[in-house]
């Protein structure tokens, strides 16, 4: 009877530490998927962002040369063009932080925290 016992224990340790690692191995396998998701993302919007600040670059310099020869002056044109660059970083100062804040903050963790459903999902139907 105490041999059975032990046996038991041995059994119940055993699939108990199983347990533990198959738990870590999950744990750790959504991570990288989350952080992997994150990183894709960031680069995109990275690279996404350059063009798009070479576009508006190349964009500027043709609205202040045409803006600098409607007022015979180019040098005008680029002033007018700058005024409104630094018009509008202050009035995005004011208003934008808070903004990109709450918007930032909801999006990540919607992401971080209501994409663990499909991991289950797919969990459970792989064992199927």
């Amino acid at each position: 009877m105490g041999n059975n016992l032990t046996d038991n224990f041995r059994e119940f340790t055993t699939a108990t530490q199983d347990y533990i690692e198959s738990s870590i191995s999950y744990h750790k396998l959504d991570l990288f998927k989350k952080v992997m998701k994150g990183v894709v993302s960031g680069t995109y919007k990275l690279i996404f962002g350059f063009f798009l600040l070479i576009a508006l670059l190349f964009l500027s310099v043709s609205l202040a040369i045409y803006l600098g020869e409607l007022l015979d002056n180019i040098a005008l044109g680029y002033l007018i063009v700058g005024g409104f660059y630094l018009i509008l970083m202050f009035v995005l100062s004011l208003f934008l932080k808070k903004f990109l804040e709450k918007k930032i903050l909801n999006k990540a963790s919607a992401q971080f925290f209501n994409k663990n459903e499909d991991i289950k999902t797919e969990k459970y139907e792989s064992l199927q």
